[in-house]
């Protein structure tokens, strides 16, 4: 290992309405020096693309939103980039879940800017759709040949054109970085892959595969024994604060780690000028049934790592956010780690986001942490549209943004404030 060198705007004036969080944790440690919620928006549930093509002809819906949607929700974020100003930038993952219901979602980045006075986060454009006009995927995709051959589509479906925008049938991107010369990366669970695209979303090269790593879902045709479950490819990925080395981190556990007792750690590669280096760290969970929800590097050799369960609504636990030193002094193969936020304990003087003066936060996949500066990260969930339950039985999720100011300061890297 390497040193670690509307509709958008009809849903914008909708009523927004979030229950009260829970407060019970089993997990909870007495802690006088909590972290404080310092901000807090949310972006309603059916926001929509305007002028974008319907989408959930595959899905069943909700009680609430029903299938078909009016257009490309912008929702599922599972990765975010904070600008200067104010702005996120923020990717939406596959879509609807899953391979099969996701062929009408089109892959995307988008901006957002919360507001942290009226607690309302504004949709403002989509920055652009991951696409592959150069034809660097060696197999097909579903705006190219896969639509076209499929055997049976849904009623009021009709094949789109063959642009070559990617969907959630190709990939199910779940991180993203932007490197130094401004092109992007993005991590993926089908593969899983490594996509480079250029600041358009178009991709610069073939798909990178992981070495020695396959998820059931890779579109390869004769690829390896898989060897990784369904949904656990990069789940995060951090950027070093030259803009250059990658550190991709599995979601999942491979077979061969399982089989060897090892079924809380987690793989981090180093990937440098869009090669895998040789070797991994190896990040141990707190229990083996927790998952990764996203990892970001704050200098050169410390990240910040959101650990948490599978429950949600009055069920959730554990959603923590650890400091992790990948420096591995001790050169056993892990990363230390040491909890920096208990989200589901965190001091909220103001009572903001519908929460007591104890905030939770208890969405089953909270998949976005970002640093803010020196003593602020900005975390959200995926709200994975159209689902409910975070907030209540009944309440549609929505996409929260939580700004938390943290106890001490952190020593950020100055190359990974934002900016521009």
């Amino acid at each position: 290992m390497t040193a670690l060198r509307t509709l958008a705007a009809a849903a914008a004036l909708a009523p927004l309405v979030i229950g009260p969080g829970v407060n019970a944790n089993p997990y909870a440690e007495p802690d006088p020096a909590r972290a404080t919620l310092v901000g807090w928006s949310a972006l309603p549930t059916e926001t929509y693309v305007p002028g974008s093509a319907s989408s959930g002809y595959w899905t069943t819906g909700s009680a609430t939103v029903p299938a078909p949607y009016p257009g490309q929700p912008v929702q599922g974020f599972s990765a975010t980039h904070a600008l200067g100003g104010g702005d996120y930038l923020v990717m939406s993952d596959n879509g609807f879940g899953t391979k099969a219901n996701s062929a009408d979602f089109e892959l995307a980045v988008h901006r957002i800017r919360p507001d942290l006075r009226t607690g309302r986060t504004a949709y403002k454009s989509l920055e652009f759709n991951l696409r592959d006009p150069a034809r660097h995927i060696p197999w097909t995709i579903w705006r190219d040949g896969g639509c076209s051959s499929s055997g049976s589509l849904p009623s009021g479906y009709v094949c789109p054109a063959p642009d070559r925008i990617l969907t959630g049938w190709d990939f199910d991107p779940e991180s993203m970085q932007i490197a130094k010369d401004g092109t992007f990366w993005f991590g993926e669970e089908f593969g899983p892959y490594l996509l480079h695209t250029n600041d358009r979303g178009e991709l610069l090269e073939p798909p990178i595969a992981t070495p020695g790593v396959t998820s059931p879902s890779n579109p390869a045709p004769g690829g390896a024994t898989p060897n990784l479950p369904n949904s656990k490819g990069y789940e995060g990925m951090a950027i070093e604060p030259n803009g250059r080395v990658l550190h991709p981190m599995l979601e999942g556990v491979v077979d061969e780690d399982r089989a060897a007792d090892l079924g809380a750690d987690l793989r981090i590669y180093t990937v440098a000028n869009g090669a895998f280096e040789e070797g991994f760290l190896r990040y141990r969970m707190e229990s083996a049934a927790h998952a990764l929800g996203d990892f970001i590097m704050i200098n050169g050799h410390q990240a910040l790592v959101i650990e948490r369960d599978n429950l949600q609504g009055s069920a959730a636990a554990f959603k923590r956010i650890y400091l992790a030193d990948l420096s591995d002094q001790d050169d056993d193969g892990y990363v230390e780690k040491t909890l920096l936020v208990d989200l589901m304990d965190v001091r909220n003087p103001r009572r903001l986001g519908g929460n007591g003066s104890t905030f939770t936060f208890p969405y089953v996949t909270i998949e976005d942490v970002e640093i803010i500066d020196q003593q602020t990260i900005a975390v959200m969930n995926d709200n994975n549209f159209p689902a409910m339950g975070g907030r209540g039985a009944d309440v549609p999720d929505v996409n929260e943004l939580l700004q938390i100011r943290l106890d001490e300061p952190l020593k950020v890297h100055p190359r990974l404030l934002p900016r521009g």
